[in-house]
């Protein structure tokens, strides 16, 4: 039997739970949690829209299908600088429900990407310091993609790790340098303040803030009613590593160029630092300092990148693979896959052929 009775927004639930003749038996009487998403200039429409879907269908959906009482958790609203409506990175305007003056209390304010900062902090400064002003007076804040931009525009994450789109990494590290980056996290969570990946790993954190705030019960709800997978906690398997040479030194910039002219032969790193002209031990502190591997992680990097491109061609076996990128010892280099991608070969090979290999039913 399941009994609900609502007064306003507070719910008495009963939730009858029943396995191996075990009872189980939850009551609250607990307000929704209000949820202010913060849409800026720019913003892609799907870090509005994905959050917004997760929690507020949380304790709804579910119920609905399963014919019992809804019970919802979140009242979410979406908030503009000014109360306009919102140009979103597709050129659809959204409308908000407010503007951020209209916010009065709020427990979680939910950023969503804000890949165009300088132009959003030109267009409208006053953006920071109200999201400051809610965290100081204990409301949760949460970045969805490129919105760790202008979280970590109010100094909140000083000292702290953050996680974002891997294609917007370097930018970045440049602009927060005092922000330790987690680039492979799919979403972090510090206490209060909360970031994630790219905009899918926006659902991720979304399901997290729903067991967070609401319980495990609540979002494995929430994930089987919106058929969403629960538990991915790294964004490597979809990251393109970026070679970069842009970081002033030259040296550097040949040995890579030789490093990668030379990727799938046997490299004697002493005759490498010869060609250059200097010591081995003065090129890897060189290579470390302008970014932030050794020449041979920055080897292996470039050998796994070829390797991902292999697998996704689906011809050739993980063995032949290793061999052609310049391995002998096949367990190892599977060692180093898994490292820097989070998958397992054959893993990461099914997850990223393509649908001709799924195919589909007709």
């Amino acid at each position: 039997m399941i009994v609900a009775i609502a007064v306003g927004k507070e719910k008495w639930h009963n939730r009858h739970y029943d396995g191996r003749y075990r009872h189980y038996f939850r009551f609250w009487k607990e307000p929704m949690k209000k949820v202010t998403i913060l849409a800026p200039y720019n913003t892609m429409a799907t870090t509005i829209f994905g959050p917004m879907d997760i929690l507020n269908q949380a304790g709804r959906l579910w119920n609905r299908v399963t014919k019992s009482p809804q019970t919802p958790f979140f009242d979410v609203t979406i908030a503009s600088a000014d109360g306009q409506p919102i140009r979103s990175v597709n050129n659809i305007y959204i409308q908000p429900h407010c503007s951020i003056e209209n916010v009065q209390q709020t427990d979680l304010i939910v950023i969503s990407s804000a890949t165009y900062i300088q132009e959003i902090l030109e267009r409208n400064p006053e953006l920071v310091p109200w999201i400051s002003h809610h965290y100081d007076r204990g409301a949760h804040v949460a970045s969805i993609c490129t919105g760790v931009f202008l979280l970590a525009e109010t100094g909140l994450l000083d000292g702290k790790s953050a996680t974002l789109h891997w294609g917007f990494a370097d930018t970045f590290r440049k602009r927060y340098p005092q922000v330790k980056l987690r680039q492979d996290q799919m979403y972090i969570d510090h206490g209060r303040l909360y970031c994630s990946a790219g905009v899918n790993a926006g659902l991720d954190l979304s399901l997290y803030l729903v067991e967070k705030f609401s319980g495990r019960q609540a979002a494995v709800e929430s994930a089987k009613a919106m058929v969403l997978d629960m538990g991915r906690v790294s964004q490597a398997p979809y990251e393109r590593l970026f070679f970069r040479k842009d970081h002033g030194d030259p040296l550097v910039v040949k040995a890579q160029e030789w490093i990668e002219q030379h990727e799938s032969e046997p490299i004697d790193y002493e005759r490498l630092a010869q060609e250059l002209r200097t010591s081995r031990r003065s090129m890897e502190r060189r290579f470390n300092q302008s970014l932030g591997l050794t020449p041979l992680g920055y080897l292996q990097k470039l050998r796994v990148e070829r390797a991902k491109l292999l697998l996704e061609e689906g011809t050739l076996t993980f063995s032949e693979i290793a061999y052609r990128v310049g391995y002998e010892d096949i367990p190892f280099f599977r060692k180093i896959f898994v490292r820097l991608t989070g998958l397992r070969p054959n893993e990461y090979q099914r997850r990223f052929t393509g649908y001709s290999g799924v195919g589909c039913i007709t």
